[in-house]
């Protein structure tokens, strides 16, 4: 209709004698008419755009909150259940994951995960069998009910660390007379060795294991050899000066080891004064501390504390009545549990040759064997 006008029009002032101009012009305008009055029935007949389908959600929108918690859990296999809808109590899904991470562990990854997309855990309740419950939702609504389940016949690899001692006491006869038997151990170790014996570290040096620092610390209460007596760290210390100026000449034997464990010092760490310069001396230089007293238990260094002021250490007892078998497996649960774990054996023949099954046992259920600062 508009096109036969414009032909009109044109036919018209032909007649007319029109001037150019005011013809040209006229011409553009009416073609603007017919192109907008086009595009506007265009958008008529057109079909609206479903905008929710176009929308590409950014990775770290709840809509992905699912899926991410899969790769965070690692989650092998899924299973779809069909249950009643008034049964609210009985989980809609099931995800399967690999052995080697405790339970209580896989929900504290869960929950990190479905706070870091801002959602909302409605309770989580871990049930018997290596298994737990979870409910959580996010601002797109309520997830079904799920159940986390252990695969007992998958193990998930360096899931998990254990750290591996050996300690070598002053008149160790493995260090003295056999060193070579240690070439038996063909795994990541550690030998525990007392920082006033330098023909032991001469020794255990030329081993492939990671050597800890052994400093002897006060004790009098037990007859301790002279050679500890002339190089412990004696109690009453009130310099820090002093105290880091001791402990570095210690650990420069060590190739200026990052740690060390005490030898003796059941007196020292139940002397106030004695255990806070200790504190200090630990905090500046960023030092971890391995408390082996007979008498741990009445350390003023107990772990508890050390996460109170900032410091890394530990608490073990070298106990040499425990049979072997469940010492390691005792430490492999713990691993297991909480993600590392150290088993603390006296260096001798026996357990050298008990130890080199270790290596399997600890890959089947995903625990590496690692250096003992790796686990404090």
């Amino acid at each position: 209709m508009l096109r036969v006008k414009i032909e009109n029009f044109i036919s018209f002032a032909m007649l007319r004698k029109i001037p150019l101009k005011v013809l040209i012009g006229t011409a553009v305008f009416l073609f603007a008419v017919l192109l907008g009055t086009g595009l506007i029935i265009g958008k008529k007949n057109a079909k609206p755009a479903n905008s929710e389908s176009e929308q590409v959600p950014d990775v770290s929108d709840p809509l992905f909150l699912n899926e991410n918690l899969k790769k965070t859990l690692n989650v092998h296999k899924e299973i779809k259940l069909t249950n009643p809808k008034t049964d609210t109590n009985v989980a809609n899904e099931i995800w399967l994951v690999p052995n080697g991470i405790s339970i209580p562990n896989y929900m504290l990854r869960a929950s990190r995960e479905i706070e870091r997309h801002n959602g909302t855990i409605h309770w989580m309740r871990e049930i018997k069998n290596g298994r737990a419950l979870l409910k959580y939702e996010s601002d797109r609504g309520v997830y079904p009910l799920l159940e986390i389940r252990i695969i007992d016949s998958l193990w998930q690899p360096n899931s998990s660390k254990l750290a591996v001692v050996l300690a070598a006491k002053e008149q160790n006869k493995v260090l003295r007379n056999k060193p070579e038997i240690l070439e038996k151990l063909n795994f990541t170790y550690n030998l525990l060795i007392p920082s006033s014996r330098p023909e032991l570290l001469e020794t255990g040096k030329k081993s492939s294991a990671n050597i800890i620092p052994w400093i002897p610390m006060e004790n009098r209460s037990e007859m301790i050899y002279n050679t500890e007596k002339k190089n412990q760290i004696p109690l009453g210390i009130t310099s820090e000066k002093e105290l880091a100026k001791r402990l570095n000449e210690q650990l420069k034997k060590f190739d200026n080891a990052n740690g060390f464990a005490a030898l003796y010092g059941e007196d020292f760490l139940i002397h106030p004064a004695s255990v806070q310069v200790l504190e200090k001396v630990l905090r500046e230089k960023n030092l971890w501390f391995w408390d082996l007293t007979k008498s741990g238990t009445a350390s003023l260094l107990s772990p508890e504390e050390c996460v109170k002021k900032d410091i890394r250490c530990r608490r073990n007892s070298l106990d040499i009545y425990e049979e072997f078998n469940e010492q390691v497996n005792k430490a492999l649960r713990t691993a297991r549990k909480n993600g590392k774990a150290i088993l603390l054996f006296e260096l001798t023949e026996k357990n050298i040759e008990l130890l080199q099954k270790l290596p399997k046992m600890a890959e089947k259920q995903g625990t590496s064997l690692v250096y003992a600062e790796e686990v404090f």
